[in-house]
């Protein structure tokens, strides 16, 4: 059966900042996908984290807070801080598990520049997506994510291909695009308004409970619960092994 490759989708509007105020980091999305394309999906990713860390913490960061939430080693953390540096996008210096980090001032926009389609679309994100959502959802589903956000147009609701998805947000195939939309309904970030027909993209929901201890668990770098997702991925293996040898045992 053949399955569609556009979908429509809504962007539910962002609550306004309470009185007390929220931690929020500026983002062009337009200019964050086109560093995916020239210096790659991760190392985007890296740069938007260091500035959201950045925001809530100052200049100088920690290796480990970066880990931990990109759910990368610290060797290609430094493979992709020095392909941002190579780009332009930043200057760094890392020392004793420590990062200083400078990032250069933006262009500053021309009277052309202002003129649509090349205006640039500001999102507010808050800072917490960062520590909350990012290393729950994985780089590439919050890519996914933002990718959605950033379909947030003029007009709603708005139009999503696959293949423009795939290609803009670097992923395999299509088939992992369709993947990714499932991981985001799976963890809130999505709904379908079956009614209207339409994918509806709202802000993430309250951490549970158990979000919270597996972030915590996430944090000290406490990596007995893969060992155990292995083991019981090894035992289904084995199970299924012994069923069919004992299925083909047992035939005439």
């Amino acid at each position: 059966m053949p399955q569609r490759d556009r979908v429509t989708i809504r962007i539910l509007q962002q609550h306004a900042t309470p009185p007390d105020g929220m931690t929020t980091v500026r983002a062009d999305l337009g200019e964050f996908f086109d560093h995916v394309r020239r210096i790659g999906r991760d190392p985007a990713l890296l740069l938007l984290t260091i500035r959201a860390l950045r925001q809530r913490g100052g200049g100088r960061l920690q290796l480990s807070d970066l880990t931990w939430m990109l759910g990368a080693r610290p060797a290609r953390l430094r493979t992709w801080l020095d392909q941002l540096a190579r780009a332009g996008t930043l200057v760094y210096d890392g020392t004793n598990g420590s990062i200083d980090v400078e990032l250069p001032e933006p262009d500053v926009l021309t009277w052309t520049d202002v003129h649509p389609p090349l205006l640039p679309v500001r999102h507010e994100l808050p800072t917490y997506w960062f520590l909350h959502v990012l290393p729950r959802v994985g780089r590439t589903g919050f890519i996914v994510y933002l990718y959605l956000l950033h379909r947030d147009g003029t007009t709603a609701p708005a139009a999503l291909t696959f293949s423009a998805l795939q290609r803009d947000a670097a992923l395999l195939t299509v088939v992992h695009a369709r993947w990714q939309l499932r991981r985001l309904r799976r963890f809130g970030l999505l709904t379908v308004d079956a009614e209207h027909d339409v994918l509806v993209v709202s802000d993430p929901p309250p951490l549970t409970p158990n979000a919270r201890r597996w972030l915590r668990r996430r944090r000290r770098g406490d990596v007995s619960w893969r060992w155990a997702w292995a083991a019981v991925v090894v035992f289904t293996i084995l199970l299924l092994l012994t069923l069919l040898v004992a299925r083909t045992a047992t035939r005439p």
